[in-house]
């Protein structure tokens, strides 16, 4: 084993453990985990991959989600990969409970031909939304964070370069479609804990960037853990349009949201994998009214490669 693994985990778990347990909601969003921008295991294998992704957390609120994904990854020559991913989403909370379908992420990677040990990977993606975020608990519309999608078409670009151990990674993603169709008011809900919630009546969401580092230890033939640092800068405001018709931007929205990541993979069989990821907050926006905010957030997966 590594010795560089056991000062990781003496000194990051602790450590982790006394943070405030806020986090971005990457994986909703969903560039921090598409293509060449997510954490790489070291056992990854050539050829066809489908994932099931079981995410659960707490966002705002103490609101219970559950996100779970299905994923296919075909690594088509030593060039090119495509991915493909279908999500859906259940949240309840204190001001109710709801479900529905996610989003549509697709994704082609293109890894450059390189002399060294070094590869640099280029991503382009998308995000579609199955849902008009605009979910409701009778007619009482609710925040973005039950939301089941951001509720926008977005563009997802991203670079990677690495060497089988070390990953840095940049990248952005951009709303294309505009503002989406939630109706959220606090002060029209009705319900006494409404005002605990941003406003996102015909939310509009801003771009993001993306930077990783992060480093794969190789454990044996069978185990990879892979931890390191995930930064998103959200370039500008939020807005909303308040009741009177007023575009408003929502103060504290933009700015960088820094966490600490652990990930890990087992391969059980040649043919199956079990896997985890999981991340800790060191600094947060003031507000994010996009509902992507997360607590105790442990993201469970199983593959099966053919």
């Amino acid at each position: 084993m590594n010795n560089r693994l056991p000062f990781f985990l003496t000194v990051f778990l602790p450590f982790a453990s006394q943070l405030p347990t806020l986090a971005q909601g990457c994986s909703d969003a969903g560039f921090c985990t598409i293509g060449a921008l997510k954490q790489h295991a070291s056992t990854d294998t050539k050829g066809q991959k489908i994932t099931v992704l079981l995410p659960v957390g707490l966002g705002d609120e103490s609101v219970l989600v559950f996100a779970p994904g299905l994923q296919y990854d075909n690594q088509l020559s030593a060039r090119w990969a495509v991915q493909a991913k279908l999500t859906g989403n259940y949240a309840s909370g204190n001001l109710g409970s709801v479900s529905g379908l996610g989003d549509v992420f697709l994704s082609a990677t293109y890894t450059l031909p390189t002399q060294t040990k070094w590869a640099t990977s280029l991503t382009l993606g998308t995000k579609l939304p199955l849902s008009s975020s605009n979910l409701k608990v009778g007619d009482r519309p609710l925040p973005m964070q039950y939301q089941s999608s951001l509720g926008t078409a977005d563009l997802i670009t991203g670079l990677s370069v690495g060497n089988g151990q070390w990953q840095f990674s940049v990248g952005w993603q951009q709303p294309l479609t505009g503002a989406n169709s939630n109706t959220f008011l606090p002060s029209l809900n009705g319900k006494p804990e409404a005002p605990a919630y941003p406003p996102s009546n015909q939310f509009t969401r801003k771009a993001d960037v993306l930077g990783r580092t992060a480093y794969t230890w190789r454990i044996s033939p069978k185990l990879s853990l892979n931890g390191g640092l995930l930064g998103i800068y959200h370039l500008a405001e939020d807005t909303y349009i308040d009741a009177s018709g007023k575009l408003v931007a929502l103060t504290g929205s933009q700015g960088l949201t820094l966490n600490a990541t652990l990930a890990g993979w087992w391969n059980l069989t040649p043919k199956t994998r079990i896997g985890f990821t999981a991340g800790t907050p060191l600094l947060v926006r003031e507000i994010r009214p996009d509902g992507l905010t997360r607590s105790i957030v442990f993201a469970p997966e199983i593959s099966w490669l053919f």
